[in-house]
This record gives structure tokens, C-alpha cells and sequence, in this order.
């Protein structure tokens, strides 16, 4: 890949298997929107529009200081053409890239993630995504620039909230697990040693906070913590798995942990492709 400033905007070129849409829109992330045939997205305190023509990105605005944070978040230090190349040897994985080639999975704030993934709980995108938006609206900071956006809010701001306030912008039921949460961050738990541990201890440390589950605990690892063999599995994922490893079959818990383990270290990448394919075809 090569990179360039110009007209403050970062110019990445001859980015490989990757989709911004298809990235952007898969239910891993809250704050990206369609917009002037790009996506405008928030990640953290940083607003960008994003367009891609084929291989090439522009993000905007973007200085030499914001190239390795874009980088990162984006993903595009991981090489996504060997993992295609291995989906498409695959006979049970290789449909799956007519309809998720080029999803990356976002390296997203691990706070940001905890509290946007307790909201998901039983919860459908578009409201998630009105949920985030109000709770930024609510208490983040206001960032001014050509399209003004709203910060993520700190564990702090998040905890001296009243449930009142949380429900009201629509959080329901999870407004107390949200309180809660923040409370425990801003009182000094701290979620980067979860990216060194283990996948199994890092989820049962996930699994300390109120409206984390499982699911929830695996799309935390998954989307913000490097565990890129988190596999988040709902329902509708147990069913794709049983219709294309298990003939149908309802399998047992060790044995869908065992065809999960055999797809390897990159297994929650896989994950969305089989989500996406499923989506349409089951």
C-alpha cells in the first residue's frame, strides 16, 4: 500500500480486500452512516468521511499524525488476501465470499464497544445505532469542523448519569447495566490486559459486567481487543452453523465448540462471513 497527504486528506492506494460499505455496515460498528457517496464515522474523538474507488481510499480530513490510527482501526496491517485465499479452498466457506469479501473487522475503542454491545442486547441496528447516537448526543463532547460530530462520552461522563437520563434517550431495560458498567471503568478497571489474555479468560473477565453475555462478551473481543477467534454465536448463528457443518442436525456444545476451534485463529473473521451468507441464503 502507499500513502500520501493531500488537501488534508489521507490517500491510501492499492488497498487490498477490503469493502468499506460492507465493513461499515455489518452490525460490528454504530457510528458510520452513508454520506456524499462515502461513510462519515466517528471512532472515538476522530470523525472522518471515508470514500473508496476500487483500490484506493480517501479519508478526510487526515493528517501524517492520524495515518497509523486509521491504519489500525481499519485493519489494514492484517493480510485479508490470505484469509480469502483460504476461505476460497474451502468447499463449505468459499460461497460465503460472494457476499462478505472485503469486511474487515474494525479495531474499535474497547470502552466504546463494552457499552455499544450491552445496548445490542436484544436490539436491532437501527435502534442501536439511534440508542449511541443519543447517548453521544447526551454526553460527549461536541467537536466542531465541517460536519460536527460527537465524541464517544468517558466511563465518567457515561457514570454520572441517572438511569432517568439513560432510559429516556431509549436504553430500556439496559440503562442500569449501562450506569453500572461505566462506573466500574471510571472506578479504575481497566479492559487492555484482556487483549493478552487468553480467549476464554479474557471473555469470563467480560462476563464480570451487568448485561454482558456470551454473545456480547465475544463481539467485545472480537471488535476491540484483537481476539480475532472470538466467535460471537446468537441463534441465528447456531442455526447457519447447523445447516452448513451439522446437515441440519442440532449439534452438542462440545461439538460446536470443537468445528468453531477447527476454524482456526482468524475464526471470528470467518464468523462474518458466514453471518453475511447466511443472511441472505437461510
Amino acid at each position: 500500500m502507499r500513502t500520501e497527504i493531500k488537501d488534508n486528506s489521507i490517500i491510501i492506494s492499492d488497498v487490498k480486500c477490503f469493502d468499506m460499505a460492507r465493513s461499515s455496515n455489518c452490525g460490528q460498528a454504530f457510528r458510520w452512516k452513508s454520506l456524499n457517496d462515502g461513510w462519515f464515522g466517528v471512532a472515538g474523538d476522530k470523525g472522518a468521511l471515508i470514500t473508496q474507488s476500487g483500490e484506493t481510499l480517501t479519508i478526510a480530513p487526515g493528517t501524517d499524525a492520524d495515518i497509523g490510527f486509521w491504519f489500525n482501526y481499519l485493519d489494514l496491517y492484517r493480510d485479508y488476501q490470505a484469509i480469502e485465499d483460504e476461505v476460497a479452498r474451502d468447499n463449505v466457506l468459499s460461497p460465503c465470499l460472494g457476499y462478505a469479501s472485503g469486511i474487515h473487522i474494525f479495531n474499535q475503542d474497547p470502552f466504546e464497544t463494552l457499552i455499544s454491545f450491552i445496548i445490542s442486547a436484544n436490539n436491532n441496528i437501527k435502534r442501536i445505532t439511534g440508542i449511541v447516537e443519543r447517548l453521544c448526543e447526551l454526553a460527549g463532547n461536541r467537536i466542531e469542523g465541517e460536519i460536527p460530530y460527537y465524541a464517544f462520552p468517558t466511563p465518567e461522563a457515561i457514570a454520572a448519569l441517572s438511569e432517568q437520563q439513560l432510559t429516556a434517550i431509549g436504553s430500556g431495560y439496559r440503562a442500569p447495566y449501562i450506569k453500572k458498567t461505566a462506573e466500574m471503568i471510571a472506578a479504575g478497571y481497566d479492559l487492555e490486559p484482556l487483549r493478552a489474555m487468553d480467549t476464554p479468560t479474557a471473555r469470563k473477565e467480560l462476563l464480570r459486567f451487568p448485561g454482558v453475555g456470551p454473545k456480547v462478551a465475544d463481539c467485545i473481543l472480537l471488535f476491540s481487543l484483537g481476539h480475532t477467534d472470538a466467535f460471537p454465536l446468537d441463534v441465528w448463528m447456531k442455526r447457519a452453523m447447523r445447516l452448513m457443518y451439522f446437515g441440519g442436525e442440532e449439534p452438542c456444545k462440545k461439538d460446536m465448540e470443537q468445528k468453531i476451534a477447527q476454524l482456526g485463529p482468524n475464526s471470528g473473521i470467518l464468523q462474518q462471513y458466514i453471518f453475511h451468507y447466511a443472511r441472505e441464503n437461510m
